[in-house]
């Protein structure tokens, strides 16, 4: 995302190379900086600053920011810049700042009411990028809840203006959807298709995405792959994961090729990607051998992407040091990892914890706390949770017990459950679970069960 105003330059390098500094304007270190001399930018916006040019102050904040052209980076000066910026009245600034207090930067709490009132500052003067961080902003519901005609409003007047990552939010909104905000599938093609020619790599690679998949229009894999390569070639790190995907599963037109994809997938680990770490992971232990399996690698690649949040990586990487594979049984670090998971709402890390508890991996035995557990995952859709709560509640030996709500929970799984296979499996576990109850209490079952698919 882009945090200058939203102003093109006509000053060419060579220009501003020629001319002393004291004659040199914002322009000129503008110019610079898009050339990427950013040494030469900090010399000529230094003293255009010391005089109160507000640009260039906002310019030495992203200068201190991001630790560009020989300076060092220090969120205090930073801060100062920008703050400056604001106070000398430029827009970017405004922007720039608001980002600060949206997010928490630059060792700033997060500030709502701050945030607001300059980008509300910012699109006052037009400022397109802080038309799409307060749409941001308020799809976030950091100001209630959402109004979706005013984001969608900020959203497209920031797109006209050319805020290329406006297209791509709305793209994105259309594509998921939100509670109050029903799916699009043709508006979201129609976004990406915008952002993807206004230069949104992000843009390129969803649309990529709904080429592929034929979502909100036809399908056309050939020139998902090259919106792919171009998004990759354009510096998105993200872009090796998606070539890698496709590779990996295959399209039309596409065959499988392992090798392909674990070459992107690594391009994606050296770019920094979460997923690629992920998914080059998944290939190392999946036993096949056009890639050879290294389950110590495999760990390595998963404790990297779930220090950096991925909620899949967590659980996969327990499931290593559950098993065993690639180091030593640890099951205490499986369950640590499992809770984390859990706790951020994974249903499967909450099914799986479930088992650990149950039968005292990782600690003491705790039935309830499986219970829990299971009834949470269920309650998520998780089918297998739902038979696993289904076992615990129809045991009279142990607590808790309620067979009635345990058949119930077992026939709420066997409708749940999109597999035939595993849905046969489910009624018949659901058959002799039920065979232990009188026909009254049958009935009363298949009573609760409708009560948790009505809710659930």
């Amino acid at each position: 995302m882009s945090r200058f105003s939203s102003f093109a330059l006509a000053a060419a390098l060579a220009a501003t190379l020629a001319l002393p500094l004291s004659a040199q304007t914002y322009a000129d270190a503008r110019a610079a900086y898009d050339a990427g001399d950013f040494a030469r930018a900090a010399e000529i916006a230094r003293p255009l600053a010391d005089a109160g040019d507000g640009a260039a102050m906002n310019m030495l904040g992203l200068m201190y920011d991001d630790g560009l052209g020989g300076l060092p980076q220090d969120p205090a000066l930073a801060l100062d810049f920008y703050t400056r910026s604001v106070e000398a009245g430029f827009t970017g600034g405004m922007n720039n700042l608001g980002r600060v207090y949206h997010y928490g930067l630059l060792g700033q709490a997060v500030d709502v009411q701050r945030a607001q009132e300059l980008y509300e500052r910012a699109i006052s003067n037009g400022s397109a990028f802080a038309m799409n961080n307060y749409a941001l902003m308020q799809e976030e519901g950091l100001l209630g809840a959402p109004n979706w005609p005013a984001i969608i409003d900020l959203y497209t007047r920031a797109a006209d203006l050319d805020e290329q990552n406006a297209a791509a939010n709305l793209a994105n909104l259309y594509l998921n959807g939100r509670p109050g905000f029903p799916e699009n599938p043709e508006l979201a093609r129609q976004w990406a298709e915008r952002a993807a020619e206004d230069g949104s790599a992000r843009g390129m690679r969803m649309l990529g995405y709904m080429l592929e998949f034929a979502v909100g229009g036809p399908e056309d894999v050939p020139r998902a792959e090259a919106l792919y390569r171009q998004a990759w070639d354009l510096g998105d790190a993200a872009a090796a994961n998606d070539m890698g995907l496709l590779f990996n599963y295959g399209a039309t037109g596409v065959p499988v090729d392992l090798r392909q994809a674990a070459q992107w997938y690594e391009a994606g680990i050296a770019a920094f990607d979460t997923w690629s770490h992920v998914n080059m992971a998944d290939l190392l232990v999946d036993g096949e051998p056009t890639v050879p399996d290294d389950p110590a690698r495999a760990r390595e690649l998963y404790a990297v992407a779930h220090g950096l949040g991925n909620l899949d990586a967590s659980v996969a990487l327990s499931y290593l040091y559950w098993d065993g594979i690639g180091g030593p049984v640890d099951y205490d670090v499986a369950r640590t990892l499992l809770t984390h998971a859990a706790e951020q709402g994974d249903f499967g890390a909450m099914n799986d914890l479930g088992v650990m508890l149950q039968q005292g991996l990782g600690g003491a035995i705790d039935i309830p706390g499986a219970a829990h557990l299971y009834e949470r995952a269920a309650q998520g859709g998780h089918t297998l949770g739902a038979q696993n709560l289904a076992y615990i509640l129809t045991d009279t030996s142990k607590s808790p017990s309620d067979p009635i709500l345990g058949v119930a929970w077992c026939h709420f799984s066997a409708e749940r459950e999109d597999d035939p296979q595993t849905r046969d499996e489910y009624r018949l576990n659901c058959a002799d679970l039920a065979g232990q109850l009188t026909l009254e209490q049958q009935s009363a079952a298949i009573a609760r069960s409708a009560d948790l698919l009505s809710t659930y």
